[in-house]
Formats: C-alpha cells, structure tokens, sequence
C-alpha cells in the first residue's frame, strides 16, 4: 500500500488498514480522513482542509448515527412482537353472580271503610263514650254519648248541629246515658233516655212536648213502624210488655211477656234479661227480638243457651219461629229485603228471615251500636268512632 501524507506536516505513514475511516500522524498526531476510493497505486492525497464548523459536523454525524441505531431498535423491536387483532370486537362480560331471591313487599291490606270520622273529646265531632247511632234517609248520621249530646253529620261525616238532652225532667231524676235513637221518614229524632222516648224535631232544640212514657215501668227499646208508628219495650222486675203506639201517639196494644215466655226463659237475674231485650220491625211489620247483653257492659248470668236465640214475630206479635244463637250482640236491626243483623263479638252477622247466614262484616271490633241506611249501608259506632262498611 501506498503511503499516507499527514494534511498538517507532510509526514508520511505507512501502517494503517485500508479499510479505516480516519488516521493519525505519528509525526503530529494530527487525525484526518481516510479516502478509500482515492486509494490507487498512485493516489494523490489532498490535505484536510480545517475550518471552525469541523467540530459541528463531527457532532452532527455521531448525532445521526444515534438516532439511526435507536430506530433500528425500536424497528426491530416492533417486527419482533406478533400483533393479534381479534376476530370480533372484545365486549366486556361482568361477572356472573347467583340471582337474588328478589324482596317481596307484603300487599297491603286494603282499608274496608267507607268512611271514618269521630274520637274521643267533648268538641263538636268528639265523643264521651259514644253508645248509640242511626241514620236518616237524608244519609245523615247521628251520634248519641254520655255527654249526652246528639250531634249531626253529613253523609261525609262534617259536622251539622248538636241537641243537648237534659238530664232530668219531670219524667225521669237522672239519666247518665243515652240508650237508644232513631230517626223516622219525616226527620223526627227519636231518643230513649230516663227510660222515657223524646221526639225531637229538626228545627228545635228545645225541650220537646212530645215524650212517650209507661211509669212506672221503664222503657228499654223501642223500633220505628213503616206506618210511623212505634213499638216499645217497657219493663218492670217481673216482665217485659210490648207496647204498639200510632202515628197519632196513641196506644193500641199492649202484649205482656212476648220475648221471655216464647223463650220459656230461665235467666237469673231476671231483671238483667229483661234489661237485654232489644228488637226490630221490617217492613211489612214483622218483629225480631234477641237478647242483646253486649249492650248491658259487665254483668253475671245464668241462662240457657236456647234463650239466646233470634225470634220472628208477626206483626201482631205472634211468634213464628226462632234461629242462631246470639249473646254479644248490641243490638240488631233489619233491611229493607227482611235481612237481620246482629252483632257478636268482633263482626256482623246477616241472616235470612229463614235463619241462613248470607252475609258477615267482620273486623268491626267490639261495636258499641250499629245501624243502616235506606240503602243498607253500615255504620258502625266502636271506640268514640264512626266507621260506614259496604252493604252485603
């Protein structure tokens, strides 16, 4: 190989490779550029000209190289990895638990009333120990209470008007409660207090004229005739009598012992049976009458449970025959298709005029009183409350 001149001082060098990019001098040791493709038998060599932008080239080429390699790299890195693509998009899938039993909330008991209104307290639409009720053709109600107040109410239950029953007259000392009231096809109130019947109009309250009476024996029921008419229940120690009074406050008839010797009643006390004697009248005049001793509170009694049977009369008090057996009633009353209702215990029981049960309105609580209306709606008076059922 030819030798190699230094650029710088001319010197000649002899062992290098042929194949390297730079040289050095071992005269100067100046470095500089080997051109191969001048490298011939007789190559003329031209000296490396050095100017101020050698050292930026030189850093730009090492640069260059660094980022090519860096590529490289990263190039062959990629290819390396295999790249899935999925057939179909990837969706994610939750988890799987087991179902819940899902929570069933209980139903409801549907409330049964009609309508709901009174309490306990002495204001207008409280009561004090409310015990007797009825309702007009108008389908207003009326609440009798040991204040002893009537009061009147709507068919919604508002408030109307109220009579204050005195509690003394020349026909009775002191009354405590009210037993009974009743309201006729002219608007008439009808109360049993005193063991005396009063008959209020609805225009007054005054103290009324008209008071029906049987001194000395005491009153203890009584029912509105279709005719206008009454019939009473007055008794002594010893009896009951059934009294028939017309429209034009006349008596009749008088028919002694009618409920307790149909019974062939063996009650002790006698008094206490004859107290409980409670009846009702339909409307062709047919008479129901049972001993209704939910109505007398606490008492002691011996008796037969024959004499607690329901018993149907004729019009004239004839007796026709008797059915069901019924100790806690507090009353019963009739419709205008001869069905009869008599309370026991915590329902209503309703019976064909034959003795076959046809209907019950239960879930009524001990009732201090019922009573229909012209369409043989319920109502029902239990805790100072008035609560109206569906009819049956």
């Amino acid at each position: 190989m030819k030798p190699l001149i230094c650029p710088q001082c001319g010197g000649k060098i002899t062992e290098y490779s042929q194949w390297q990019q730079f040289a050095t001098c071992d005269y100067c040791g100046s470095k500089f550029l080997v051109e191969p493709h001048k490298q011939v038998d007789a190559p003329i060599y031209q000296p490396v000209k050095t100017t101020n932008a050698n050292p930026n080239i030189f850093v730009g080429v090492i640069a260059a190289a660094v980022f090519v390699v860096i590529g490289i790299f990263l190039i062959a890195t990629l290819a390396g990895k295999k790249e899935t693509k999925p057939d179909r998009p990837i969706v994610y899938q939750p988890p799987s638990y087991p179902t819940p039993t899902p929570r069933i909330s209980p139903t409801p008991t549907p409330n049964p009333n009609l309508l709901d209104f009174g309490g306990k307290g002495t204001a207008n639409g409280l009561f004090q120990t409310a015990d007797a009720l009825a309702v007009d053709r108008q389908g207003r109600i009326y609440v009798a209470d040991d204040s002893l107040r009537v009061q009147q109410f709507d068919e919604k239950g508002n408030f109307l008007k109220v009579w204050q029953i005195p509690s003394a007259t020349k026909h009775y000392r002191r009354a405590r409660t009210i037993q009974k009231i009743a309201v006729d096809d002219e608007d008439r109130l009808y109360v049993l207090v005193g063991g005396v019947v009063q008959v209020w109009e609805q225009n007054t309250i005054e103290l009324p004229e008209v008071t029906f009476h049987a001194a000395p024996d005491y009153m203890v029921d009584f029912a509105v005739r279709a005719d206008g008419g009454l019939l009473m229940v007055a008794v002594n120690n010893d009896i009951e009598t059934l009294i028939y009074m017309s429209k034009s406050e006349k008596v009749t008839r008088r028919v002694s012992g009618f409920h307790t010797e149909t019974a062939d009643a063996a009650m002790s006390p006698r008094e206490t049976g004859l107290a409980a004697i409670r009846l009702a009248v339909d409307g062709a005049g047919n008479i129901f009458s049972v001993y209704a001793f939910g109505d007398l509170g606490s008492y002691q009694l011996s008796y037969n449970s024959e004499d607690l049977m329901i018993f149907r009369f004729t019009a004239e008090a004839k007796y026709v025959n008797k059915f069901v057996q019924s100790m806690n009633s507090c009353g019963i009353a009739v419709d205008n298709q001869t069905r009869i209702y008599v309370s026991d215990n915590d329902s209503i029981n309703v019976y064909s005029a034959l003795g076959e049960q046809v209907g019950t309105v239960s879930g009524v609580g001990n009732a201090d009183a019922f009573a229909l209306d012209k369409e043989n709606y319920i109502y029902i008076l239990r805790d100072d409350k008035v609560i109206k059922r569906p009819k049956i």
